[in-house]
């Protein structure tokens, strides 16, 4: 470990060294040996780190990656900017990596496995952080009209880009939910740091990035959809200022002089006119007095006091209420008590008993999912599994058709 620390500490050390070279990298886009302070030592040296890459003949740009770092921390907008390009891949690299865990804890090799266990540690991290920087960046876009650039054409086409790369992100959300990654982790031995590790960093989450893409997407839609209907308007503007820098010497017609009003007149609502006294005036002061003449008093209501009473005893008491067990709460008493290890479907279970036919399927589905999340000494042993179906695309819903239940091996 502590040799990994010096090639890290090395490796910035040797960052700080060219700091101004790296900062004249980023801002020019190209530096040569004329920029260099150490006459090329340090364009050799950058470039061997990797951070410098060859561009022309005897230039070099700033790394891709750390080019894009510094645009993050910056906040540097770019045009069509590559947000959230690598989450549907990321997604799709879990999978592979909780299988490759599972593969070395069963053949012994838990070098490898803690090696697999630390990559996925990073993807999970990584995917969690391009996706919480991608809704960053597109609610920043969203919020400022694409203020980056100036024409009408540019905005409309920036924001349908935008609408394709949150369509990207949901698609990789909708990935995380219906793959069914927390059964693979649950499954993997000895997987206890990867399902911390995709419950603390992107199971917690996905809520909230959901609520967070919908709004995205509501506010591109809504701007894409003024800016459509903006752009007829703007073509009838553009035509009418051409027209007249073709014919500078054009007079507009007396308004009087037309027989009938042009269209466009009828189109704008017209004023409408109130009036209101002026109280403070003293024209109006003799008409203001009689209306206040005119003006009853008001009633003034006596509220009479009340007397004060005796406490009598109370010679026929109510009866005490008697508790009536509902017919779901007596369903599901009998359900948890003659659950078997066998998993069974509680529609199915349901169906066989005539009490509750009154109850309908959902109301009974949220009667045990209420159950499941009190985790009572009754419930016990007791394994619930949900059976999901995906809702509509960008909906943020799942649909649970079915719950299965069954008894843990003791």
């Amino acid at each position: 470990m502590s040799d990994k620390l010096d090639l890290v500490t090395a490796y910035l050390s040797k960052l700080f060294k060219h700091k101004e070279l790296v900062a004249a990298a980023y801002h020019q886009g190209v530096v040569a040996k004329g920029d260099d302070r150490y006459d090329g030592r340090g364009l050799y040296e950058l470039h061997q780190a990797r951070t410098l890459v060859p561009y022309a003949q005897d230039t070099y740009r700033l790394g891709s990656s750390l080019a894009k770092h510094f645009d993050e921390v910056l906040q540097k907008e770019q045009l069509y900017a590559a947000v959230g390009a690598n989450v549907g891949d990321l997604a799709h690299r879990l999978p592979l990596l909780a299988d490759a865990v599972a593969r070395a804890n069963l053949e012994g090799r838990i070098d490898d496995a803690d090696l697999y266990t630390d990559q996925f540690d990073r993807g999970v991290f990584e995917l969690a952080d391009s996706i919480s920087g991608a809704l960053q960046l597109l609610r920043v876009m969203a919020d400022k009209k694409f203020s980056n650039v100036s024409t009408l054409a540019e905005k409309r086409r920036q924001n349908e880009f935008y609408i394709e790369r949150a369509k990207i992100i949901g698609d990789a959300l909708l990935l995380l939910q219906a793959n069914g990654l927390m059964e693979i982790l649950e499954g993997v031995p000895n997987g206890e740091r990867l399902i911390f590790a995709y419950r603390s960093q992107l199971d917690d989450q996905l809520p909230e990035w959901r609520s967070s893409l919908l709004d995205i997407t509501a506010i591109l839609k809504a701007y894409l959809f003024r800016l459509r209907q903006v752009e007829p308007a703007a073509r009838r503007f553009r035509a009418f200022a051409l027209f007249l820098k073709r014919t500078p010497d054009y007079v507009p017609p007396e308004i009087d002089e037309i027989a009938e009003p042009p269209s466009w007149a009828c189109k704008a609502a017209g004023y409408c006119l109130k009036s209101s006294a002026v109280v403070t005036s003293a024209e109006n002061s003799e008409i203001l007095v009689d209306i206040a003449r005119s003006i009853l008093p008001a009633k003034q209501q006596l509220i009479p006091v009340p007397r004060v009473g005796r406490l009598e005893l109370d010679l026929n008491p109510p009866a005490e209420d008697v508790v009536e067990i509902k017919p779901w709460q007596a369903g599901l008493q009998e359900l948890l008590r003659t659950a078997t290890q066998a998993p069974a479907s509680v529609i199915e279970w349901k169906r066989n008993r005539p009490y509750l036919a009154a109850v309908p399927n959902d109301i009974w589905l949220l009667c045990i999912l209420h159950e499941q999340s009190l985790k009572l000494q009754r419930s016990k042993g007791i394994k619930f599994e949900d059976v999901i179906v995906a809702g509509p695309f960008l909906s943020g819903c799942l649909s649970i058709r079915d719950i299965l239940i069954s008894r843990a091996t003791p």
